[in-house]
């Protein structure tokens, strides 16, 4: 399981078989195009680490009673116990953290019908520098996967009760409380059904320094998720001197299945978000999907993950993300899926947010792809959306601000407090056009509107809008109207 991981690649693998036990190495080395890009957070005398190799050692007990030898009656297939090897430079390194503690203990129980029963710990310590000032304080990790065979089923749940990363001239991190559970069964189609389950206590994050950053949120996904999404959103710049407190986050999932179609949903909460002198929350976050046709999207999913990523340029990445999806994705549009925001609340200094909607397509063929005109036809869009006009000017200087800075270093920098005058000054103009056109509404600094879009007819605050194509058609037909003979009265 751990050298299937993208963090890692496998340098080299042997297995030798015995009568009553056998023996299993692997080398793996880390994949540092993915861990590239963080290895900055990480202490000095931690860096080194990245380069050796991870060397383990899997000792196999062959059943019936693998495990009597340590006086463990349990029945079973085998027993494994995963023993890690390592340099006299990297265990020194690792007892400094650790002690006289093995870093992390793996047995993994067989049992005759292929499943089997995994326990992966993590012991707690205390860390400090008094030189430097950098302070760690792990509370442990444990982890069970209770799996059928081929670990298409399985029931897991992982315990962290606690970190705190300080350094005394940057800031510290810290968290509390993280737990997740899964349920999680194969369907029909082979999609996972079942329930999951993610909830932290708290998170807090306190920097001194300015931070410049670069995300790789696609290459954080795809390590958690297995799904690669490109480029699209990897986010760079500034971090400044502040401090951001997550409260109470939760995240939990449920997917079921019916003949060849399947549903999901999924519900984000958190209590308290807190940045700086900022309070936001609470917030909570439900939606789901609907009528997804399972074959089509298990087909989708794996033609998107066959794309090689590693050192390809982030264009060409994109457009073979784009490729694919437009080469795959007509079948799962045939079959009327639907996307719902059931509810989404937050409440932010300036006021509350709300959003509720439905996005569907309906009755597409494959030719509709082609002809804009009749794809937008096929969509069904109902959505009702209220938030503080403070909230939404927030939203676009920030966005402003990103798309007009600069490096440091350049000579000219453009004034911010003009781009955010100017910013605003044209935001206040379009907002009391919308105002008095009737497509928004504004009461006590909240603006309110809605959307509704079907049968290729657009609706904004219960009001028509032409659509440009319909405005080409109308075009198309004018000339003829106008050659036409005007009667005498």
């Amino acid at each position: 399981m751990l050298a299937e991981l993208p963090l890692f690649k496998v340098k080299s693998h042997t297995y030798e078989r015995g009568w009553l036990s056998s023996t299993e190495t692997t080398e793996l080395v880390f994949n540092r195009k993915l861990s590239g890009p963080y290895e900055n957070m990480l202490p000095d005398n931690v860096k080194p680490l990245l380069n050796n190799t991870i060397k383990f050692t899997n000792h196999i007990q062959h059943g019936p009673l693998p495990g009597i030898t340590s006086f463990n009656f349990r029945p079973g297939r085998a027993l494994v116990r995963t023993e890690f090897s390592m340099s006299d430079s990297t265990r020194k390194t690792l007892s400094s953290f650790f002690g006289d503690k093995e870093p992390i203990t793996i047995t993994n129980h067989l049992g005759f019908g292929g499943g089997g029963v995994l326990n992966v710990n993590v012991p707690a310590f205390d860390y400090e520098e008094a030189l430097s000032g950098v302070k760690m304080k792990w509370q442990g990790f444990s982890f069970n996967l209770d799996y059928a065979k081929g670990y298409k089923e399985y029931k897991s749940e992982a315990l962290s009760p606690g970190f705190l990363l300080e350094a005394a001239s940057k800031g510290s991190v810290t968290f509390n409380g993280v737990r997740y559970i899964s349920d999680i069964r194969p369907g029909n189609s082979g999609i996972g059904l079942g329930t999951s389950e993610l909830s932290i206590d708290n998170i807090q994050l306190s920097s001194r320094e300015h931070i410049p950053y670069s995300i790789k949120l696609s290459e954080l996904i795809y390590l958690m998720t297995r799904v690669r999404i490109g480029e699209f959103i990897n986010p760079s710049g500034e971090l400044k001197p502040s401090t951001v407190t997550l409260k109470k986050f939760s995240y939990q999932t449920v997917t079921s299945e019916q003949d060849e179609f399947s549903n999901a949903r999924g519900k984000i909460n958190f209590a308290e978000f807190t940045l700086n002198d900022n309070r936001y929350g609470p917030m909570r976050l439900d939606v789901s999907a609907s009528h997804i046709h399972s074959p089509s999207f298990i087909k989708l999913k794996n033609a998107i993950n066959q794309i090689p990523f590693e050192g390809v340029d982030p264009v060409v990445l994109r457009k073979q993300y784009i490729d694919t999806i437009k080469k795959n994705i007509v079948p799962l549009l045939e079959n009327n899926p639907k996307l719902l925001i059931n509810d989404f609340f937050l409440k932010t200094p300036s006021g509350d947010i709300t959003l509720q909607g439905s996005l569907g397509i309906k009755g597409l063929i494959p030719s509709d792809l082609n002809n804009i005109s009749a794809l937008s036809k096929r969509l069904e869009i109902d959505a009702k959306v209220s938030l503080p006009r403070q909230t939404l000017e927030n939203l676009v200087v920030m966005q402003a601000r990103s798309l007009f800075a600069v490096d440091e270093s350049a000579e000219e920098q453009p004034n911010m407090r003009e781009v955010e005058s100017l910013i605003k000054s044209l935001l206040d103009s379009q907002l009391s056009q919308w105002k008095d056109e009737q497509y928004i509404e504004e009461e006590q600094g909240q603006l309110r509107t809605s959307l509704l879009y079907r049968a290729g007819i657009l609706q904004v605050n219960r009001k028509r809008v032409t659509l440009p194509w319909e405005e080409e058609e109308i075009e198309a037909i004018s000339p003829s109207q106008s050659s036409a003979p005007v009667s005498s009265k």
